[in-house]
């Protein structure tokens, strides 16, 4: 097991590991609409916050030497169910072909008010 650091990666905001390569698989803890800088976007659009989300998902299977076409499994929290229809196009865009398999769950809300917490698994 590896635990995956660098700048590329968003630091944990608790006691637990940003991101985790196990078995040649990468094992990313939820992402919230926070930029690896610490920039929080807890006030922007859910477009806005979606592409901070998925640009640090990104960062960190580039990190792990692997890209969103290796993603098996996409786990999403939306804090209102209005925004599932956005977020599926928005998905279909940034992931392009590829379908991994997704779940998708309402809740009643997210830390600071945020719209959305993705976590993945891939290959590496």
């Amino acid at each position: 097991m590896k635990i995956l650091q660098g700048s590329r990666i968003p630091k944990a905001n608790g006691h637990y590991s940003t991101a985790i390569v196990s078995n040649h698989l990468l094992f990313v803890s939820g992402q919230l609409p926070i930029s690896k800088e610490g920039k929080d976007y807890e006030n922007a659009e859910f477009e806005e916050q979606f592409n901070v989300v998925f640009h640090n998902l990104e960062d960190i299977l580039l990190a792990s030497s692997t890209n969103f076409q290796k993603v098996v499994k996409v786990t999403t929290y939306l804090s209102d169910v209005q925004y599932w229809k956005q977020f599926n196009a928005l998905f279909a865009d940034f992931i392009g072909k590829h379908k991994p398999v997704r779940t998708v769950i309402i809740v009643p809300e997210l830390p600071q008010g945020f719209k959305l917490e993705v976590e993945i698994i891939a290959e590496v």
